[in-house]
C-alpha cells in the first residue's frame, strides 16, 4: 500500500504540469493522504479483528470511516464487529447504511450530477469506487450479515428475505459460496415451514 501511495503521489506531481492553477491536482493529493490514513486505520482494525479484539477493531473502523466516509470497507467490517459482539441492531444499521451507498441507480445519478461541479477528490473517489463484481460481493456479504443479525433478533422472515435477495445478486462467475447460502435458505424455509 505504501508503494502504491508513493507512486500515486509521483503521478500527481507530474500531472501538476498540466493543471493550470494546480488546484485540481492538489485536491487529488490531499484526498490520497486522507485515503491512506483511512486505509491504515482499517488495516489496524483488521489486525485487531483477527486477534479477537473486537472493541479495538470497531474503534479503528469507526475512525477510518470518520476520516474517509467513501471507504465503505471500514463500515462493512464494523458491521462484522457488531455481529460478532452480538450487537445485532448496530450491525443492521451499518449494513443498511452501506447497502444504501452501494445502490447502483443512486450512485450513478449522483455521479453524473456531481461530475459537472466535481473537485479532484470527488473524481478520484469515483474512480476508486468498487467494480461491479466487488460491489456484488459486498452486497451479498452485507445481506448475509444483516440476515444473521435479523436471525439473532428472531426475525426469521426478514433473515430469509435478505438471504433470498443475496442469492439473486450472485452470478455464476462470482467467488461466493452459493451452496452454503442455499443451505441457509433451506434451513430458514424449513423453520418457517415454507415450501
Amino acid at each position: 500500500l505504501d508503494a502504491e501511495h508513493d507512486s500515486a503521489l509521483q503521478q500527481f506531481k507530474k500531472a501538476q504540469e498540466f493543471d493550470s492553477d494546480g488546484k485540481f491536482v492538489k485536491q487529488c493529493i490531499d484526498y490520497t493522504e486522507i485515503l491512506m490514513k483511512a486505509f491504515q486505520l482499517k488495516a489496524e482494525g483488521d489486525c485487531h479483528f483477527a486477534k479477537g479484539e473486537l472493541e479495538k477493531a470497531k474503534e479503528c473502523y469507526t475512525e477510518a470511516f470518520a476520516v474517509d466516509p467513501t471507504l465503505l470497507q471500514s463500515k462493512i467490517n464494523r458491521a462484522a464487529c457488531h455481529l460478532a459482539m452480538e450487537n445485532a441492531v448496530f450491525c443492521i444499521e451499518d449494513c443498511d447504511a452501506v447497502l444504501g451507498c452501494l445502490s447502483y441507480e443512486r450512485n450513478r445519478k449522483k455521479l453524473h450530477h456531481d461530475m459537472d461541479n466535481a473537485d479532484g477528490a470527488s473524481i478520484l473517489a469515483a474512480v476508486l469506487s468498487p467494480k461491479p463484481r466487488t460491489r456484488r460481493t459486498w452486497i451479498v456479504t452485507l445481506l448475509c450479515r444483516r440476515a444473521a443479525a435479523k436471525k439473532f433478533l428472531r426475525d426469521s422472515p426478514g433473515a430469509l428475505d435478505d438471504l433470498l435477495d443475496a442469492e439473486s445478486f450472485i452470478r455464476s462467475s462470482d467467488d461466493i459460496d452459493k451452496h452454503m447460502l442455499a443451505k441457509d435458505i433451506a434451513v430458514l424455509k424449513e423453520e418457517l415451514r415454507i415450501a
